[in-house]
């Protein structure tokens, strides 16, 4: 294994608060966040908001940046699901009941969502109030798939007198209607998966990725809650359903493991156990080659990160610590950056005092890096060169997304959005 030279660097200009940036005028960067509870938007230096009643969450742009879909809380555990259109400044009630897992089709403005284990979607081409249709029962995970014609889809094994049942994945057309004669089982997940010493009890999935080439899915496989909290296996299954691969143990936390723009490299965090600042390594797994090399240097933690070409990554990280229940005891992370084919790892970011660096996205068009600066009760949005450099506050203020154990969900509460 080849040494990873970790160079602490100061880059003058990158920490404390900053004056507004400016997006590209020709491309503006967009994005839909929640501030104080509501839905808002950014498009470019224009901010508005967008509902007032509060309770809202989880915003998501259709593919053509035209409908952002949202959650709206009603009661405790239940979410109505709205769209909204940017050009209308219209607001729809799409389903009154709990939705959750909202996924826009990613060739068509169709938005499906869950409930419980009903999947459904709503065509925004025939919207009227509540204008959803029910597509198939017993759904546990379900993502689309990359030409939009409709969804891979995970059922949840069951406990039987004799043990437990395989979980099973599925192809489900988008205009199924219920109809089972048109559903397609697709793969049998085994009931027991093993990697090293490390064994996980099959019970469910997180949603798929697919490689850029579409011959390799990538999905994290899931045993019962209490014991998912710790241990999970991340899976590799060809695209035609005959080759499964246990590839390694992490969380089931689906902003942990991405495929690289081009290449066929997968990306995770990988390590067991509920604590994010902890043995968590960031790893990288090139098809057909056997071994996953660790990028993490010793003593750090890694969480989420972003592919910025098919060779270079930037990681939000941390000191390596033992779980403390002060949340002063509990290290920050900066940004990162490395190059797989170098040694050298560069912090580009240097956070002011009781602040941390998450979430790091890639907005190619613009050639520009966004993410989220906290102190975990307070949060706002950078916007820089990908490099770290110019970087600006973007957004003044954004809530904060629901944290377990250091694993932050800021998908919650900031969903980025580039034409182009």
């Amino acid at each position: 294994m080849r040494a990873i030279v970790f160079i602490c660097v100061v880059l003058i200009g990158i920490s404390g608060f900053y004056p507004i940036a400016e997006a590209s005028p020709d491309n503006p960067v967009k994005a839909a966040f929640i501030r104080g509870g509501n839905l808002w938007m950014k498009e470019g230096e224009l901010e508005k908001q967008l509902t007032k009643d509060g309770g809202a969450s989880h915003p998501r742009w259709s593919h053509d940046g035209l409908w952002i879909a949202y959650m709206k809380a009603t009661g405790q555990q239940s979410h109505e699901v709205w769209v909204y259109n940017s050009d209308t400044d219209r607001h729809v009630q799409a389903y009154g009941s709990s939705g959750t897992n909202l996924q826009w089709s990613p060739t068509t403005n169709i938005l499906a969502f869950q409930d419980e284990s009903v999947l459904n979607i709503t065509d925004t081409g025939h919207m009227t109030e509540n204008s959803f249709e029910n597509v198939a029962l017993g759904v546990n995970n379900y993502s689309w798939l990359p030409d939009g014609s409709g969804f891979l889809a995970s059922s949840t094994a069951a406990r039987l007198p004799d043990g437990w049942t395989h979980p099973m994945l599925y192809k489900i057309p988008v205009d199924a209607k219920m109809d089972d004669k048109k559903i397609k089982h697709f793969f049998t997940i085994p009931s027991e998966l093993t990697k090293g010493d490390v064994m996980v009890l099959s019970i469910g999935t997180t949603i798929f990725k697919w490689s850029y080439d579409r011959k390799w899915i990538a999905f994290v496989v899931h045993p019962t809650a209490s014991w998912s909290a710790d241990s999970d296996m991340l899976c590799l299954l060809s695209s035609n359903g005959k080759k499964f691969i246990p590839l390694d143990e992490m969380l089931a936390n689906s902003s942990w493991f991405q495929w690289a723009p081009v290449k066929t490299r997968l990306a995770y965090i990988q390590g067991g156990g509920r604590m994010a600042l902890e043995n968590k390594h960031l790893k990288v797994k090139e098809l057909p080659a056997l071994r996953s090399p660790t990028l993490t240097p010793e003593g750090y933690a890694d969480g989420n990160f972003v592919w910025l070409n098919d060779d270079t990554i930037t990681v939000s990280r941390t000191t390596e610590s033992k779980w403390s229940s002060d949340t002063a005891e509990r290290p920050l992370p900066v940004l990162v950056r490395l190059t797989l084919q170098s040694p050298v790892q560069h912090p580009i970011t240097t956070p002011p005092a009781g602040f941390g660096d998450y979430a790091p996205a890639y907005l190619k068009a613009s050639n520009k890096l966004g993410w989220i600066r906290s102190d975990r009760s307070k949060a706002y949005v950078m916007l820089g060169q990908t490099d770290g450099s110019g970087a600006s506050t973007w957004i003044s203020s954004l809530d904060t997304g629901s944290n377990y154990y250091e694993q932050w969900d800021w998908g919650e509460v900031l969903s980025w959005y580039e034409a182009g």
